[in-house]
């Protein structure tokens, strides 16, 4: 399922954007690039919705206890936008409004030993990562796919 899995791939600075393109066919090794193991072979901070609070609060992860900062864009092309996150992301690093709420990945190896996962601690098990990738792509996973990939994670 790692490696062919369909994913439409949408909403996601840092590579949408990027590549000008509003739907990337991909899956899981499109971001998670080395086969089997989901380690990066390039730097790319991407933002898929983690750090959102808010109304874009992303589906599946606990933000209960973040806290929340309302970001407010004063120039360039996202002059006026506004944006709640649980994490300024790379911003904090570049000051730039597109760089809001992206964040390198973590490398999977080792990815069970080492919960909460997603960079906030939003995630307190492997399940709740792949219910959010579930919800967040639109993969429409069976229980017995979910369990499956989480019993993958946990072998890395």
């Amino acid at each position: 399922m790692f490696n062919t899995t369909n994913i439409k791939i949408k909403g996601v600075t840092g590579l949408n954007d990027v590549l000008n393109m509003s739907v990337i066919n991909g899956f899981c090794g499109t971001c998670h690039d080395t086969p089997n193991v989901g380690n990066h072979s390039v730097k790319a901070p991407l933002n898929i919705g983690i750090a959102n609070a808010g109304h874009d609060a992303p589906p599946a992860l606990d933000i209960s206890g973040l806290p929340v900062f309302t970001l407010q864009c004063f120039a360039g092309p996202l002059m006026g936008s506004q944006f709640v996150v649980t994490d300024p992301g790379r911003a904090m690093i570049t000051g730039k409004c597109a760089d809001i709420g992206k964040v390198k990945g973590p490398i999977l190896r080792g990815l069970a030993a080492r919960a909460p996962y997603f960079h906030n601690g939003s995630a307190a098990t492997l399940l709740d990562v792949v219910n959010f990738y579930d919800l967040r792509f639109h993969l429409n996973f069976t229980d017995q796919q979910k369990q499956d990939l989480v019993n993958f994670l946990n072998t890395l």
